[in-house]
């Protein structure tokens, strides 16, 4: 069984600088090649991709490009740096453009995001990996992503200014190898699962006033809008 991974690194850093996300992500790839998984990788910044809660916003946003990958993968990683102990602005803004996927369905009603596996890494220096990976793992939760046990992987520095996951040898890290290797076979056993059994669509769709009143929502989370039953 073939599946599709999507990686996206969310460095702040435009092609072609190191990326120490992309370091361990590329540790993440090899094991998932290894598991026969097509992987995918995407550099955000190297995209015009303007801030906003839309799939669409229009002339010169390039965001539309990435989300068809997205929605035709299996398997999403986001891969983000730590900056003031937080996820990076560009992590932010993914999660933000995803938003508008509250917008539509899938072909059997359920926002468009089901069926599909999301995992996280992390870098940076000091403190701020549990928070990234925690708050991104819940947000993708919540926009139908499934997230499967010990979803992530990271590596972070010693307490104050020093080298970064290339140059402090974080490759070699028995934790991050063992964390990176559990994650990327965690996500393809369940990749693996919901494409042979996907999750049915049994009170779990949106029903379609409620999916039509996201469409003036604008600015506001969607996932938030007034319930409508399915009489309605």
């Amino acid at each position: 069984m073939k599946l599709k991974a999507v990686l996206l690194n969310c460095t702040l850093k435009r092609s072609p600088a190191v990326s120490n996300t992309q370091a361990l992500m590329d540790i993440v790839i090899g094991h998932l090649q290894s598991l026969d998984v097509e992987c995918e990788t995407l550099r955000v910044v190297d995209y015009n991709i303007p801030f906003g809660v839309e799939s669409d916003l229009g002339e010169g946003d390039e965001w539309p490009q990435i989300l068809e990958k997205i929605l035709a993968a299996d398997i999403l990683i986001v891969g983000m740096s730590i900056w003031f102990g937080v996820r990076c602005s560009v992590a932010q803004m993914v999660i933000e453009r995803l938003d508008g996927t509250y917008d539509s369905t899938n072909d059997v009603g359920q926002y468009p995001m089901y069926n599909k596996v999301g995992g996280v890494v992390v870098t940076g220096n000091e403190d701020g990996a549990h928070a990234c990976a925690e708050t991104t793992l819940f947000n993708l939760s919540h926009l139908g992503f499934t997230i499967p046990p010990n979803a992530d992987t990271y590596w972070v520095g010693d307490a104050g200014p020093g080298p970064s996951f290339i140059d402090a040898g974080g490759e070699t890290h028995p934790y991050t190898l063992k964390t990176a290797g559990w994650m990327a076979h965690n996500v393809v056993h369940l990749a693996r699962i919901l494409k042979e059994s996907p999750i049915p669509p049994e009170g779990n769709t949106v029903p379609k006033p409620a999916a039509a009143a996201t469409s003036d929502m604008r600015g506001r989370e969607k996932r938030m809008a007034s319930p409508v039953s399915e009489s309605a």
